[in-house]
């Protein structure tokens, strides 16, 4: 016996709640069919069918399938097959994921690999990059490292003057000393005469003339667990201890890293392979001034300056179009 609730026929009492939590397609078919089951009904099937966009042929299906499973039987079926005679084998997929995790190739390195492999075995199959891309999404591989690499980037200590990580770089043979704090990206950086363990020392405590909690760097011979001049200077200027990178690790200092390249592109444009030492003092001076004032920082959606003292120099511009010689190119009012 149907009941009308709200204008709409129902086979049962209780379908009316149950299909307050189905899409509006599945509610359109139950009540078509309801229609279609009441002799008084002014619409024929066809009509019916029509009105909820199907086919006679595939509104007779519906109704058989309602008759079977119910209100479940009103919801549109996958169309993906049982079975795919055509996919990778289990065992070559594994091979991809493995390659992928031990070397970090992309798909067309890895199937040349993969496919040199089942050279070599005598096995009549070849993958071609588009197969391993779709085989690294559909395990999960790509989605886990797109995940592990959001995780990582975002980490950072909790205030200025918290961590600041410091290493050595090289442009055009000169030794450069670099340093960053971890929280705000505020970065340093000067020449130096040479690369010792006191000359760095001494570039340390001119780049940082303050006391801060924690200091990051690498394991190079300079920043040693062993060199008595680096120990003695943590002493006097660290709060807290003196952190060392992981081996084989270069994220550990990958704010730092991207600061040096960025250091290095600009003195590339600006002196290509010059080793004249006024102008490289010069123009790091320019470009630090500009990463820490005028330099839209996206991993903190910020200016390091702002985030690390509160305020940042309202005179970045007129300094870089300045210090660059630009005025013919760039006004300065």
């Amino acid at each position: 016996m149907k009941v009308l609730i709200q204008g709409e026929l129902y086979f049962k009492r209780e379908h009316f709640q149950a299909l307050l939590n189905e899409e509006q397609y599945v509610r359109d078919r139950y009540h078509a069919i309801a229609l279609a089951d009441t002799p008084e009904s002014s619409l024929s099937k066809r009509a019916l069918a029509i009105k909820i966009g199907l086919k006679p042929r595939q509104f007779n299906r519906l109704i058989e399938r309602y008759k079977k499973d119910g209100i479940a039987g009103l919801r549109r079926q996958s169309r993906r097959p049982l079975n795919s005679p055509n996919r990778t084998f289990s065992w070559i997929e594994d091979m991809i994921v493995k390659v992928r995790k031990k070397t970090g190739f992309g798909e067309f390195h890895i199937a040349v690999l993969v496919n040199k492999c089942l050279e070599i075995r005598k096995v009549p199959i070849r993958v071609n990059k588009i197969t391993v891309y779709r085989v690294l999404v559909r395990k999960g591989v790509i989605a886990a490292e797109k995940l592990a690499k959001i995780k990582w980037r975002h980490f950072e200590w909790g205030h200025p003057n918290r961590l600041i990580q410091a290493d050595l770089t090289t442009f055009n043979g000169i030794p450069i000393l670099t340093t960053e704090d971890d929280h705000s990206r505020k970065g340093w950086a000067m020449r130096l005469a040479d690369s010792k363990d006191l000359t760095v020392v001494k570039g340390l405590k001119a780049l940082l003339n303050m006391r801060y909690d924690n200091l990051l760097t690498d394991n190079g011979g300079q920043f040693n667990r062993r060199n008595a001049n680096m120990n003695r200077y943590c002493e006097e200027n660290i709060n807290e201890k003196h952190i060392w990178s992981s081996i084989h690790h270069p994220q550990t200092l990958g704010k730092l890293s991207a600061f040096q390249k960025a250091l290095k592109g600009f003195l590339f444009q600006t002196m290509g392979k010059s080793r004249d030492k006024a102008r490289m003092d010069h123009n790091i001076e320019v470009f630090v001034h500009w990463y820490n004032n005028g330099r839209h920082h996206q991993g903190i959606d910020n200016y390091p300056e702002i985030r690390y003292s509160g305020k940042r120099d309202d005179d970045w511009y007129i300094n870089l179009v300045k210090g660059l010689k630009l005025e013919e190119v760039l006004t300065v009012a």
